[in-house]
């Protein structure tokens, strides 16, 4: 199949992804930074491998969901790769662990983790694998939702469910769910505000899977804000029935907050253009 999606431009024929470009290898694809700043994604071709319908899924859901500040830039789609814009602070989970990050920029990403799933599901779209790491910190120091190959769009099948610490009990067979995004997305929120994975601790999947069964969730004493604890509480708890009664939940961002961000953001930019120019 030719292309499903262009946005911009794809990259130069002449960088072509090879072994000294890759920076990670995952389920279903390989992932390259090109020299000009774009991320391809290959999908793995190995006969057991889900790799090319997952690229398939992956390019007609980035179609479907087109341009959105929470969604990752896709600047093309086939079936054969996907180029994404290269965003300079990875994703959220290695930017949370890298770096010494005030309060209020964790309280800024778990709003924007909800946004974009608010969008997603609005568009029909389950993710089936949220989690911090699924989320890239752009430029402006906001969160991108990415990594849609093993999704559902209107019902279709998905090609994966999320790890243990974000699984919403439930037979391994079931299809994933708005609930079962939403649980993850509880278990995504968690990991933005404290700095690790629920249970992250516990290296036995079954045992993390017997707590949840059993409504046994983490201690939330270090999320310092009430109604943010109450959010977690009731996507693990499973009392939402859409992320827009989230969004309806959350704390309102104080104009104190909203200037501190501002200030904290322009700092960082600043000192990203003075390195950038050295």
């Amino acid at each position: 199949m030719g292309c499903m999606w262009s946005s911009t431009r794809a990259a130069p024929e002449n960088e072509a992804p090879n072994q000294q470009n890759t920076i990670s290898i995952g389920l279903f694809a390989t992932i390259h930074r090109l020299s000009d700043g774009i991320v391809r994604k290959i999908p793995c071709s190995s006969s057991d491998s889900d790799g090319p319908r997952a690229a398939h899924i992956e390019a007609i859901i980035y179609r479907h969901l087109g341009n959105h500040r929470r969604i990752a830039r896709c600047l093309h789609a086939c079936d054969d790769y996907i180029d994404l814009k290269y965003e300079p602070y990875a994703d959220a989970a290695s930017f949370l662990g890298c770096w010494q990050v005030p309060s209020g920029i964790r309280y800024q990403f778990a709003r924007q983790a909800v946004e974009a799933v608010h969008y997603i599901h609005g568009k029909g779209v389950i993710h089936s694998d949220l989690a911090a790491r699924q989320f890239l910190v752009d430029e402006t120091f906001s969160l991108r939702l990415s990594d849609f190959g093993g999704s559902s769009l209107h019902g279709g099948e998905s090609i994966i469910v999320e790890n243990a610490t974000h699984f919403l009990p439930r037979d391994c067979s079931s299809p994933t769910t708005v609930q079962s995004d939403l649980f993850a997305l509880g278990s995504t929120l968690y990991e933005i505000l404290v700095g690790q994975k629920p249970y992250g601790d516990l290296s036995d999947e079954e045992k993390v899977l017997r707590l949840y069964s059993s409504k046994v969730f983490p201690n939330l004493d270090a999320v310092t804000d009430g109604q943010w604890r109450a959010v977690i509480t009731g996507c693990w708890m499973t009392q939402y029935r859409s992320a827009s009664e989230i969004l309806n939940n959350l704390p309102p961002q104080s104009l104190t907050l909203r200037l501190f961000l501002f200030l904290w953001k322009a700092y960082h930019r600043l000192r990203r253009a003075v390195k950038r120019d050295k």
